[in-house]
């Protein structure tokens, strides 16, 4: 039963066991399955931005409460991304806030590249390009060996230096070369966009701009579609192509329209639709359009966006004589500016905040790193101490109980000489006992082996310590000589083959065969030390009953 019992104890750790491992692959799979699919979000975010809110929002809805908790870093993440690509930018640095230390604490350096990308892009839309070259550089030390995040930093410096009155052109060509350089269609495809952008004047740049917007309609991406018109539109303007510039902006608002593509990109084309009639001197048209872009940018609360229209506006109403409208459309640009400076202050003021919340995080991160370096070494410097007291106290009671086994070994030689010698006077004793009462203690001399003259004092001395235990085995084994006697005892007494070879006076080898002449006269197989100690230990407990 006890056996039984065991056995089931062992079953069940070992099941326990199988199964904690189990439950810890198929989470650690878990997690690297999310991990994916969060890149995949964060990729669609900025390529196919439908697609990554459909994701987002299935994937929220299928988390536990714990699942959202331990995955909140991500979510704040896309959230913040997402709210960017509408233009929603406080609410984008709202949750980039609350990203940012889940990640910096993971030393998670993929996302937290993602962050300064992201940080760097809101600081360029807010017109800090210092802070946002700052947060650009931060991203490409970050990211390393990946490309596309390090192509995309660069660009955003080539910008910012370009806003600037900067020189650009070697942050552009690393740009463009390392996105043109990655296995993702849609990335390269950004790269040549990137590069008309920064190339419209060339003469091939509307050329590859229509390559591109097929392109992008092959893949369904018609936000970038929508995207390359605009720039190609931006070109057409630029050279004072204001039909072609036309024909260009009504396409992109008619895709913008029939797919929904973003919030913010209808009314920025109604708005550009409106300075090109302005252009060509049709106002009643181009009030028409400021009018519709500045009723979407209210509608999506983007009063900031607004500036532009008013703008235009004022200078509309001026030219057709309608100087009263013209002063409210420049009192409301002005108020205008001083909400959207307010605002901006703000939002400069929280992107800095947050930008010095990351130096912050690092310096403890460093100073946490440092602490735990010195607990590590002072657990590492009390382990090592301990073991080798342990050791110590290991090797001092190794040598103690070595030293006592040595004394108790000694003590049981001892012991088994006296138990020998107590054998030798039973065995005595009953020789006495067997003898006549009426005789002399002289005449009933046990027999004892001649001992030849040859022989020196150890032989005798030997027969004559041994001399019952002899006999025993003269009377016990008729069938051995009298020499053969004498090993026999030797052998009984287990003593050394040195030992043998200086009482015998013979090699080791004559020893050797003297005991293989025994065995075979006795007919033993077994160890003839063992069969002849228990032979004579038997016969002396005989004798005491």
């Amino acid at each position: 039963m006890k056996y039984l019992a065991l056995n089931i104890k062992r079953s069940t750790v070992l099941v326990l066991f199988i199964f904690h491992l189990v439950v810890s692959f198929a989470q650690e799979f878990q997690k690297e399955k999310l991990e994916a699919l969060f890149l995949e979000i964060d990729f669609n975010t900025v390529y196919y931005p439908k697609a990554a809110k459909l994701q987002l929002d299935s994937l929220k809805s299928s988390f536990t409460v714990q699942q959202i908790e331990e995955y909140k870093g991500y979510i704040h993440f896309l959230n913040a991304q997402s709210f960017y690509n509408d233009l929603e930018v406080d609410s984008s640095l709202h949750h980039l806030d609350k990203a940012l230390p889940y990640f910096t604490q993971q030393e998670n350096n993929v996302w937290l590249a993602k962050i300064q990308f992201l940080l760097g892009a809101i600081a360029e839309a807010t017109g800090l390009y210092e802070q946002a070259k700052i947060n650009y550089y931060e991203t490409i030390k970050l990211v390393s060996n990946q490309q596309e995040e390090g192509g995309l930093a660069y660009l955003g410096i080539a910008r910012c230096k370009r806003a600037l009155g900067e020189v650009y052109s070697e942050e552009l060509k690393k740009g463009i070369n390392l996105l043109d350089n990655s296995k993702v269609k849609e990335v390269t495809l950004y790269s040549r966009l990137v590069y008309s952008l920064f190339n419209l004047n060339d003469s091939k740049s509307a050329q590859d701009l229509g390559v591109l917007i097929k392109e992008y309609e092959k893949l369904g991406m018609y936000t970038r579609v929508v995207t390359t018109y605009k720039v190609l539109a931006s070109r057409y303007n630029a050279k004072g192509m204001y039909d072609s510039a036309h024909v260009c902006c009504d396409k992109a608002i008619e895709i913008s329209e029939l797919y929904d593509v973003s919030k913010i990109t209808l009314p920025a084309l109604y708005q550009f639709k409106g300075v090109l009639h302005f252009k060509q001197k049709s106002y009643n048209i181009a009030d028409v359009y400021f009018s519709k872009s500045l009723a979407l940018y209210k509608k999506n609360n983007q009063s900031n966006r607004m500036l532009y229209s008013y703008q235009y506006l004022h200078q509309i109403d001026k030219a057709k004589g309608n100087f009263g409208k013209a002063y409210d459309d420049l009192l409301e640009y002005i108020n205008l500016i001083n909400k959207t400076s307010s605002s901006e202050k703000v939002r400069m003021a929280k992107v800095l905040e947050i930008n010095n919340k990351v130096d912050l995080m690092k310096s403890q991160l460093v100073q946490l790193k440092a602490e735990k370096k010195a607990s590590e070494f002072m657990l590492t410097l009390v382990i090592v101490i301990t073991i080798g007291i342990l050791g110590g106290i290991g090797i001092y009671i190794y040598l103690y109980q070595k030293e006592k086994r040595a004394k108790v070994e000694e003590l049981n030689k001892e012991f088994h000489n006296l138990l020998i010698g107590i054998g030798e006077k039973q065995l005595l004793e009953h020789r006495l006992s067997k003898s006549s009462k009426g005789k002399e203690l002289q005449s009933e001399q046990v027999k004892v082996f001649p001992v030849n003259v040859e022989e020196n004092d150890l032989g005798d001395s030997f027969d004559s310590c041994y001399m019952e235990t002899i006999n025993l085995f003269t009377d016990a084994f008729p069938q051995l000589t009298k020499t053969e006697v004498r090993y026999a005892v030797m052998l009984c007494l287990k003593l050394p083959m040195e030992v043998i070879s200086k009482v015998q006076h013979v090699q080791i080898a004559s020893i050797r065969k003297a005991k293989q002449r025994i065995r075979t006269k006795l007919d033993i197989e077994g160890s003839l030390e063992d069969y002849l100690q228990e032979f004579r230990e038997r016969s002396i407990s005989n004798l005491a009953v």
